[in-house]
């Protein structure tokens, strides 16, 4: 090997180190860059180029060859990653529903609908044991105003229900218009990733930008990632395709009609990607899209059949036998969701004068009194109405423990994923000393030939001058 060739091999090693410390300062420069994965130079031995008869034999090569800047990742961590993180978005989301649900009986304060079914008791049971005229025009009042306030407790607890039936239409909205930015985003990334591929330019960043995409797109709606050529990935949204290659494809929502609608089975929500059927298989979308179809119908559904039955426990005590006025009635309007929590009112016929609180023919208040005692019978509609609400509390706890264990899982496989991609300062430290030792010696290597090409070319032949 000539000394010229020697010079070569020295500078190829200090353009190595040189790269190595300028990947090393990219890696600390972006430590706290959420979403960026470090980069790792590849380099290679050089292999000698002569053979046959001209092949230098007994050379110690011709140095080392930089190959490329390698993303390091694993694609296996990241599908983990994306689908857990996925699982977590979708039980977070499902606790917020429950937990609204549960506010909006407001069954923590004088407001709710157990305290006013007590306080409607009570007052029959004053009424019952009224005897003075005055004292009972005076509990009839009482105890019809009471009445009015569970009538209207209902129909509150069912609006706050419809105002959240409707919110959440609005968010499959936002999330169905979020899902479209995110494909086109992905797709953009596509055709820049493929042609960097063809004009040899890194596309680590480009990738990891990408990644961050899909990893919210996966948030959203459990998206499936698949590899295609040219570093291109198509996404999956259940089994319709929402991005190809370059070409990302539009998500639409087609909402139901009405609550009562849902509830009785004749229309729902519904998602489509350019015409064909998408289900997402997990994600926020998904949580949203169960809570406008199936968990507030259920509710609202429970609500209704609650409120039934306290109107036909007390019809049965103020009204035995069906043949004379009802105390509640149902108004039969259907303005939104068309239940009976909506449409329950007192009877504008009953009124103080009017009210029959005593067997007919007596004044022995019995029927005042049957009300009053409804909550110690064992078919009580007030003891009912609880079990609805311990009902909601339960699934709202459960929906809690459900999103906190999603939540430690989605943690630990992003941890796992950091711990193949994510940047630790200690490494990269120890990196660029090793790499400032490689260029010192690659240049104390270039510095030894410089001294003794000088010996060769300046000092040769000088004995006996």
């Amino acid at each position: 090997m000539s000394t010229f060739s020697g010079i070569n091999m020295s500078s190829r090693a200090l353009t190595a180190a040189q790269r190595g410390m300028e990947v090393t300062g990219q890696n600390i420069a972006n430590v706290n860059t959420e979403g960026y994965t470090r980069q790792r130079v590849e380099q290679t031995e050089s292999r000698a180029g002569a053979t046959g008869m001209f092949a230098r034999r007994g050379t110690a090569g011709e140095g080392v060859e930089v190959t490329g800047i390698a993303r390091v990742s694993d694609a296996l961590t990241e599908a983990a990653a994306r689908q857990d993180g996925a699982t977590a978005a979708e039980h977070e989301a499902a606790t917020a529903v429950w937990s609204r649900l549960e506010a909006n009986l407001g069954e923590n304060g004088t407001s709710g609908l157990s305290y006013q079914l007590n306080d409607m008791h009570k007052a029959f049971s004053d009424l019952g044991n009224a005897t003075s005229a005055e004292n009972v025009l005076a509990g009839r009042t009482h105890a019809l105003a009471r009445a009015t306030n569970v009538a209207d407790t209902a129909k509150q607890v069912d609006a706050q229900v419809q105002a959240q039936w409707s919110e959440l239409g609005g968010r499959i909205d936002l999330h169905t218009a979020d899902v479209n930015a995110t494909a086109q985003q992905i797709a953009g990334f596509n055709t820049a990733i493929l042609s960097a591929g063809t004009t040899g330019v890194s596309a680590n960043e480009l990738l990891d930008q990408r990644e961050k995409a899909l990893s919210h797109l996966s948030e959203l709606t459990g998206a499936r990632v698949v590899g295609r050529e040219g570093g291109m990935v198509d996404v999956y949204v259940g089994n319709t395709a929402i991005v190809a290659g370059r070409q990302a494809y539009t998500m639409t929502a087609s909402h139901g009609t009405s609550l009562a609608d849902v509830k009785a089975g004749t229309s729902s929500t519904t998602l489509t990607i350019e015409g064909a059927a998408a289900q997402p298989t997990s994600g926020a979308l998904k949580a949203t899209l169960d809570a406008v179809n199936t968990t507030v119908p259920g509710v609202s559904k429970s609500i209704d059949q609650s409120v039934k039955d306290i109107a036909a426990a007390v019809n049965a005590a103020y009204n035995p036998g069906g043949t004379g006025q009802d105390l509640f009635t149902f108004s039969g309007a259907r303005v939104n969701g068309g239940g009976a929590s909506e449409q329950i009112r007192v009877n504008p016929a009953v009124t103080p004068s009017t009210m029959q609180d005593s067997t007919a023919g007596t004044v022995d208040r019995a029927r005042a009194k049957a009300i009053g005692e409804l909550p110690t019978t064992p078919d009580s509609p007030t003891l009912a109405w609880r079990n609805t609400v311990v009902d909601i509390a339960a699934k709202t706890q459960a929906s809690e423990i459900r999103a906190d264990l999603a939540a430690q899982v989605s943690l630990k496989s992003i941890a796992a994923r950091d711990s193949v991609s994510g940047v630790n300062i200690d490494e990269e430290m120890t990196n660029l000393v090793s790499y400032q030792h490689a260029y010192s010696a690659a240049a104390r290597v270039l510095t030894t030939i410089d001294q003794a090409l000088d010996t060769l070319i300046n000092r040769t032949g000088l004995v006996g001058r």
